[in-house]
Formats: structure tokens, C-alpha cells, sequence
């Protein structure tokens, strides 16, 4: 799905959510939405405030932090926990299903696409729940720090 219908299908749903709940449609909103929409992989926050302050539009912390909270709850953006205190987002697509490599030493992630691993997990069934999308996160340790941990045992 290219990034514009993706757009597209997220005001959508948002805008659908909005009226559900009696809320406004604001230009703030559908900013970073549309930021969101086209960012790739997981941001914090204060990245996401970074990122629409380049493209000149400045918002509060503030805005950034209720705005995602209110697409978490419209389902349109996953909040996890990152690597210390921060937490990360991602866009909660219908086509964004993946698997999340997460170094236990760094904190550093990879997602990677798993076509036959999703086609799998669209097949399971579980009694009386139905799945929506997954995400799946894997902990280890990424090349660079596997490398780095034996040097430091050997010294």
C-alpha cells in the first residue's frame, strides 16, 4: 500500500473515531497524523516532535503526547516500551504486521517482514478472541554487541 492511500485510510479512521466520541477534528491532529503515517519503524515523542518541527510546524510536547494517546486509543498507533524511560510508538497500519529484534544489551531494534510467519499467525485461531494484527518481539543480542561482550571477556 503506497504512503498516500495509507494516509488516506488513516484520517479515515480517525475521523471515524473522532465522531464516535464527540471529539474535533483539529489541523494539529491530522499533522501528526499525517507525520506518523509517514514515518517507517518505531519514534519516540520527542522524535516525532523533532521530525514536524523540520518540516516547520511547531507544536508543545503537550499536543504531540494527547495526540498520541488519542490515536492509541483509536487504534491507530501501537505504544510499547523502549530502552529506558522512553516509550516507543509505531503506526498501527492494517499492513503492519512484523517481528521486532530487540538487542537486551544496547536497546537497539530491527523489524523485518516474515511473510510465511505472518500467514501462519492469520491462520491460528484462539477460543473465544479474535486477533486483529500481531507484533512479535524477539530479545537477544545483536552482531554488535555478541562481538563486543566476547572482547571484553577475554581482557
Amino acid at each position: 500500500m503506497n504512503e498516500e492511500k495509507r494516509k488516506t485510510e488513516a484520517e479515515s479512521r480517525l475521523l471515524h473515531f473522532l465522531s464516535q466520541h464527540h471529539l474535533r477534528r483539529t489541523p494539529e491532529r491530522m499533522m501528526i497524523l499525517g507525520k506518523i503515517v509517514g514515518l517507517r519503524g518505531s519514534f519516540t515523542s520527542a522524535s516525532l516532535l523533532s521530525a514536524l518541527a523540520d518540516d516547520g510546524f511547531h507544536l508543545s510536547h503537550g499536543t504531540v503526547y494527547n495526540s498520541l494517546r488519542l490515536f492509541e486509543s483509536a487504534g491507530l498507533v501501537r505504544r510499547r516500551p523502549g530502552s529506558g524511560s522512553s516509550e516507543l510508538y509505531e503506526y498501527a497500519g492494517r499492513d503492519n504486521e512484523h517481528v521486532t529484534l530487540v538487542c537486551t544489551h544496547c536497546g537497539r531494534t530491527r523489524e523485518i517482514k516474515d511473510a510465511e510467519f505472518s500467514r501462519e499467525m492469520k491462520l491460528r485461531r484462539f477460543p473465544s478472541f479474535i486477533m486483529t494484527g500481531f507484533d512479535l518481539f524477539v530479545h537477544g543480542l545483536c552482531s554488535r554487541c555478541r562481538s563486543g561482550g566476547r572482547r571484553r571477556k577475554q581482557e
